[in-house]
């Protein structure tokens, strides 16, 4: 029996049917088998769970249009973040920021970074295409990497000299991408060649959530910072910040806000205790809340990025 399997039979069936027929409903005529099957092949279990469980149980939602241009939003500000990082931004300013910690990233790592650069101008080209709006105007003058609104000395300008402050920032940018993707995966139900695409970014959000920690634990992170991308803990449990000396107090608070209920073991109204009693050898006893993603409202993840942001977003 393979781990899908392993997952769906342990949800109540009451609770499971009021999912599925929501979900069929949304799909307007897709067959729950078709739906859910191409939901677990690009954003796995959780992904389906949470976008089905989010309209059966009555949530807020909000429009496809207003969630792909929220998404391009996002990514258009990891773009000019890492473009900043290597030195590619078309604003002076931001290369010249990030010049004294370019010089600390290895080869290996600046290659990696790269990469991801490269992926994030992809999805905001593929969000572009699927008709996402760039209604503020937002370009490389638009943000304050250092998280003060364009005042240029906000609780990230050490992400700017220390290395692992950077891999840090950047691993919560990355973690804040995955969980806002997740958050709204039930607003896109409507229309399901978004929702295809949205969760396809969702996927390679995390995988650059695990590379940023591989590189991480590099440079002496914590063991709970996992090379699997698997968040271990919520708030500040979660940032295995050990390996970074004395970040600001508004870090602090902004970081614990990327994790807040990561430690969360109930999905809908399911509580995940069967991983419990798997052998501790194996899967550890935080298996049942590192299991899942927990999604993150927009306005939690408004709140987040604002300081990083020169326009209001509200």
């Amino acid at each position: 029996m393979n781990m899908n399997e392993t997952i769906l039979e342990s949800i109540d069936p009451e609770v499971a049917d009021r999912l599925i027929k929501s979900g069929d409903e949304i799909a307007q005529g897709r067959t729950k088998s078709s739906w859910v099957g191409a939901a677990l092949a690009m954003g796995s279990v959780p992904i389906a769970l949470a976008a089905l469980s989010k309209d059966a149980f009555g949530q807020a939602s909000t429009s496809v249009q207003g969630v792909l241009n929220f998404a391009l939003m996002l990514e258009i500000f990891e773009n000019e973040f890492y473009k900043a990082v290597l030195g590619a931004s078309s604003v002076t300013a931001q290369n010249t920021a990030f010049a004294a910690v370019r010089a600390k990233v290895s080869p290996a790592a600046q290659a990696a970074i790269a990469q991801i650069q490269l992926h994030e101008k992809a999805h905001v080209d593929t969000l572009t295409a699927a008709g996402a709006v760039n209604t503020l105007k937002l370009d490389g003058t638009s943000f304050d990497f250092t998280g003060a609104r364009g005042a240029g000395n906000g609780p990230f300008a050490q992400a700017t000299t220390d290395l692992n402050f950077l891999l840090l920032t950047a691993q919560g940018a990355e973690d804040t991408g995955v969980r806002a993707y997740k958050g709204q995966a039930a607003n896109l139900m409507s229309s399901p060649a978004t929702l295809e695409a949205a969760l396809r970014i969702h996927s390679v959000e995390a995988r650059h959530a695990s590379k940023i920690r591989r590189l991480r634990r590099q440079t002496g992170a914590p063991s709970n910072v996992r090379y699997s991308g698997v968040v271990s803990g919520a708030g500040s449990t979660a940032i295995g910040a050990d390996n970074v000396s004395s970040p600001a107090a508004g870090a602090v608070t902004a970081l614990t806000a990327i994790y807040a209920g990561e430690d969360n073991t109930t999905q809908g109204t399911v509580a995940v205790t069967g991983l419990s009693n798997l052998p501790t050898s194996n899967f550890g006893t935080n298996a049942p809340s590192e299991a899942f993603d927990e999604p993150l409202t927009m306005a939690a993840v408004i709140a987040i990025v604002q300081p990083f942001f020169i326009p209001s977003l509200s």
